[in-house]
Parts: structure tokens; sequence; C-alpha cells
């Protein structure tokens, strides 16, 4: 785990020996996982294990280098392929449309390509017709494909968010294929690794508190009784954290000259699969309730941040609110600035903030559905917004002597 970090393990084994909260664990996870440089080409034989007939959506973009050799796979293998292209948002309405044609063409399988939107789509939409959900990630810039989560948005794109659907049914298959990771922009990888590497510090809190996870016991009408983590759960967050800090600055060197190393297959692993798994089935807190909040901000933003770069954020000010040592933060800065995230709220593209606005950040941090919650102590707003500030002042100075590096 590396000097910084082992000593917080304590706190897992307090938890595992000493816990006299009465709970049920639980674990989830996706059917299959296949990755690999070229791993396009085996869609058809992985694909006809399901069925014959696919409607795979995507987003222009992605669909002008996909369609070709993922329709040559497909009919190789003698399986149909009937394409669409996805309206950009993770919405009801979306999901609803792709769902009636799904049903009008009686396909098999339900196949979502590119970016976390389009998957989240493709999770809902197969589970809403009862299908067969394979998903090609084509960027590993969260860790949406293996979870049975679907973050809903409101039309048009870019929708205002909406809340979480949690399906009872994770995806069958999640094929990624790393030469096309690695030729997208170096941006999106430092943002998996910015939201995957999180969960360690995240899931040491919900082990702390003895919170639940992502696995529900009941999902039909309501989702309601939720689990909590096994001893897998948090070896998979502490193994993330592991991976990402051995290979995330030389996986980022491979990302920014597009091509594909062990380091960036390892990162994108750590990305796609395993902080997936982690974060699903031991849950998040402060680093996600912060981000959150940061959200509030966003059109203040130039240029604008994905959610692993307000993730990063977060956990900084995680670290702060858990008084974690002035030595910790500042070599997690230092590393955080190799891979080339943000550490400061000036990095975050906000050059002018004032008070008010943190406070709103700090509220929104602190609402009731927040998994800031599920650290081991009560948080309020002025916790966070003290926690902010201090983190933000602790990033300038960290950021002179350690600039961050360019992402491409």
């Amino acid at each position: 785990m590396g000097a910084d970090y082992t000593p917080l393990c304590e706190w897992e084994r307090h938890y595992l020996i000493h816990s006299t909260i009465p709970y049920v664990k639980g674990f989830i996870s996706p059917r299959r996982y296949v990755q690999g440089p070229g791993s396009l080409a085996l869609a058809g034989k992985l694909f006809k294990n399901y069925g014959k007939r696919a409607i795979i959506f995507a987003d222009k973009v992605v669909m002008n280098f996909l369609r070709e050799p993922l329709s040559k796979s497909l009919q190789d293998s003698g399986v149909d392929a009937y394409f669409e292209l996805f309206n950009m948002e993770c919405s009801w309405e979306e999901i609803n449309r792709l769902s009636k044609i799904a049903e009008e063409l009686n396909v098999d399988m339900v196949v979502g390509a590119g970016g976390g939107k389009a998957l989240d789509t493709a999770k809902a939409v197969g589970n809403k017709t009862h299908k067969t959900i394979i998903l090609i990630p084509t960027i590993a810039s969260t860790d949406a494909p293996t979870s049975a989560i679907s973050v809903i948005y409101t039309e048009p794109y870019p929708g205002e968010f909406v809340g979480l659907k949690f399906w009872p049914r994770n995806p069958d298959l999640i094929l990624v294929d790393t030469k096309i990771i690695a030729g997208a922009p170096a941006r999106f990888l430092a943002c998996g690794i910015g939201d995957a590497i999180s969960h360690f510090f995240e899931g040491l809190a919900v082990m702390q508190s003895g919170k639940s996870n992502f696995v529900w016991l009941n999902y039909d009408p309501n989702v309601s009784e939720p689990l909590r983590s096994t001893k897998l759960s948090f070896e998979l967050c502490k193994l993330v954290y592991k991976v990402l800090r051995e290979n995330g600055t030389a996986g980022m060197e491979a990302a920014r000259n597009h091509v594909v190393t062990p380091s960036l297959e390892l990162c994108v692993e750590a990305i796609c699969l395993i902080s997936g798994l982690a974060f699903e089935n031991t849950g998040c807190a402060a680093a996600h309730g912060i981000a959150e909040g940061l959200t509030l901000l966003e059109k203040k933003m130039k240029p604008m941040q994905y959610h692993g770069e307000l993730v990063t954020f977060g956990i900084i000010v995680q670290l702060v609110l858990e008084n974690r040592s002035l030595q910790k933060i500042v070599n997690f800065m230092k590393w955080v600035h190799e891979i080339g995230l943000p550490i400061n709220l000036r990095e975050l593209g906000i050059e002018e903030i004032y008070e008010e606005d943190l406070w709103k950040i700090s509220e929104k941090a602190v609402a009731p559905t927040s998994p800031i919650h599920n650290e081991p102590f009560e948080v309020n707003a002025e916790k966070v917004f003290n926690a902010i500030k201090v983190a933000d002042s602790i990033g300038r100075k960290v950021a002179v002597v350690n600039p961050r590096v360019a992402y491409g």
C-alpha cells in the first residue's frame, strides 16, 4: 500500500474484529469482462454467446470509427447488428426511445459504446427490456462500466442531474479495447485515475463508520434495504490504490503518446474493472460528496471540468476533513500533479471564487442524500467550508514548487 497510508488499515482491523453493528453483507458484479489491444475484433465471438440480434448505439464521433470494424466482426460470427445514433444524454426520454426500438427490433442484446452516458443508458435500456447488456467503453474516464447504476439527467444535452437509478442487473459483458482507449485524449485517463483512486479513501471511511454500500435487497418498486461491505470489497479499494500509485504516472505517459503499454493496461483495468467493483460494493464518502457540491460552479469553470477532476479535489478536501497529516496530504498532491490532475480551485478553472460560492458548495455537499455522511464522524457545512479553504490554500502552495504536468 505504501508507507503513507498503511497505518490507516488499523481502522479496518478494528471494524472487522470489534464491530457489533448487526449487518448483512452483499457483493455484485458483471458476468464477464474482456480487455486488451484489438479486442474489438473479438466482439462477434463474444456476442454470439448471447444471441443473434443486437442494437448498438453510440454518438456520431464514436459511431464513425466503431461501426465498420464492429460490423465486420459481428457479420463474421453471424450476428445481426442494428446501429442507432445516441442522442448524447442519459435521460428518461432517451432511455424510453431506445427501449422502444430494441423491443420493435426484437433484439437479444443492447450494446452501448462510448463514454459514461452511453454506457449508463445501455444499462437502463437492457434492464427495462430484459435484454442482455453489453458495454464497449471507448474512454477510461470513470468507473461506470461494471456497475448496475445509471446517472439520469434532463434533456437536452448537457442536462441537469436528476438522480441515480439502481438496477437489479449488472452488465453481462464489458469489452474494453485498450488500443481505442490509448487513442483518446490523455485527459480522459487522468480523470479515470482521479475517480478510481478516491475509493480507497472513501472505502476506508465507509468501513470505519459501518455504513452501507450500493448493493440492495429490494429494487422494486423503490430501492430499499442497503447491504454492507464484504472483506473482498475493501481489498479491491486497496488494490486500486496500489495499482494506480505504482502505474499511474507511467500509464499517463503511454496515454500522452497514444500507445498501449503494460502500465496503461493496468491503469485501465484499475479504472474500468477493479474500481467499479470497489465503489459499488463498498460505497462512497466525502470525496464524491464534495464533487457533487462543486458541480454548482461548473459554469464558472474554464475550461469545463470532468467528474474525475472534481473528485480529485474532493479527495484532498476529505483528507483535510479527516485530519490527515500535512505531509501525507502534500505527498498525495505531488503525485496528483504528476498525473496532471488539479489540486486547487484555480486549477479547477475558477479564477475568482467568493465565500458565498464556497457556502453553496458546502451546503450541497452535506445534503441529506450526500455520501459525505458515510464519514465516521458528523459533517456539517461549516466543516466542509473550512476544509475547502485549507485544501485550496495547501494546493496553491504545492503547485508553486511542484507544477502540474500537462495532460498532453
